[in-house]
């Protein structure tokens, strides 16, 4: 067989294969491949396909070198460039979880097995479905961002387990109010804005100064620092307006160079977990932060509050995403047989008052 063209890659059978496998020069090195065909034209046509996708840039080796390590660290960097408020959360799995296990692990060879390797022995250690898949999505954030900037040529397929523990809880008002006073005083402004507009905790520990209007009533979320990076505006209204001015008189007093309006000791809040858990306790209230956002979203309802403002507040872009938040409480469902009942009651009366009777 007569030699190939220098810069015309190559067909060859790896021993104990029946596929022919292409092999191109690439600017980082050799790229192999199976082209799953044991026919040798039709793999001539495929070499074809590969030769055309390096030359344009569309496919190109991968660094052998390059681990899941390097890809999370990159990732933790973006969060670290984007002041993410969940930065902590990543650092701490990274850490304590992702970096000890899958560290190691080449990109190029990362793959399915690794992922069940790890969730099995999470779990054996009592983690729980919805943590395990918070960990993974770092993961494949990770993986989607090299894939992103050109680094790897694809992204491993990361299948997320199932989750049953699906949180549905509500804080009543008279918990609200034990709540309030069992929270540290640098948490309650936060926890009063969150209880009455339900926003996303990332986009309040953006907030600064600047963005509230004490004289119009209002909180300005600019574009760019919300989930949907849209611009929103949040009404000032009842125990806001108490808890923020107080916060920011303590802030001019104390730490007047502070921009944040949810800070503690003159820096931005970032992690509220260990000091939110202890004020539940102390509090009897089994209840999770992000449950204030679904609160939020029933007392609004409640309250008469269209739909389509309640979901400008929140930040809810759809029916659907809406309807998640605005579940029906056991209570509720109490209230509504009860005015059934007066309803019906009403009916049989009216009907026993005309004379109706069935024959």
């Amino acid at each position: 067989m007569p030699k190939r063209p220098r810069g015309s890659g190559s067909l060859y059978k790896p021993r104990g294969s029946r596929f022919w496998w292409t092999q191109v020069r690439t600017e980082t090195g050799r790229l192999r491949e199976s082209t799953r065909k044991t026919n040798r034209q039709e793999a001539e046509k495929i070499l074809a396909v590969r030769l055309g996708e390096v030359a344009s840039g569309l496919r190109r080796a991968e660094p052998k070198s390059l681990t899941v390590a390097d890809l999370l660290e990159e990732l933790r960097r973006d969060y670290q460039l984007n002041e993410r408020a969940s930065l902590p959360q990543l650092d701490s799995r990274i850490k304590n979880h992702l970096a000890p296990a899958l560290g190691l692990v080449r990109a190029v060879n990362f793959g399915s097995i690794h992922v069940t390797d790890y969730q099995r022995r999470r779990k054996r250690k009592g983690a729980k479905p919805a943590t395990i898949n918070r960990e993974l999505e770092h993961v494949r954030a990770a993986f989607a961002r090299a894939v992103e900037d050109g680094v790897l040529s694809r992204a491993p397929k990361i299948r997320m387990l199932s989750v049953e523990n699906v949180r549905t809880g509500f804080l009543e008002h008279v918990e609200y109010r034990s709540l309030r006073v069992a929270l540290p005083a640098y948490l309650r402004a936060l926890f009063v804005v969150s209880y009455y507009c339900g926003c996303r905790l990332g986009e309040l520990l953006k907030l600064k100064w600047s963005q509230v209007d004490f004289t119009a009533g209002q909180i300005w979320l600019e574009p760019g620092k919300t989930k949907d990076k849209t611009a929103r505006v949040l009404p000032i209204y009842r125990d806001m307006e108490t808890e923020l001015r107080q916060a920011f008189r303590f802030r001019n007093e104390n730490f007047p160079n502070c921009p944040w309006v949810f800070s503690h000791g003159g820096r931005r809040i970032v992690d509220l977990r260990k000091a939110w858990h202890t004020a539940c306790k102390l509090a009897g209230v089994e209840i999770t932060f992000h449950d204030l956002r679904r609160t939020a979203a029933r007392n609004m309802d409640r309250a008469g509050v269209p739909h389509n403002v309640i979901k400008r507040i929140m930040g809810h872009k759809t029916d659907a995403m809406f309807s998640r938040y605005r579940i029906v409480a056991q209570s509720d469902l109490a209230e509504a047989a009860r005015k059934a009942e007066g309803l019906f009651a009403r009916l049989d009366a009216e009907a026993g008052a005309s004379g109706g009777v069935i024959q």
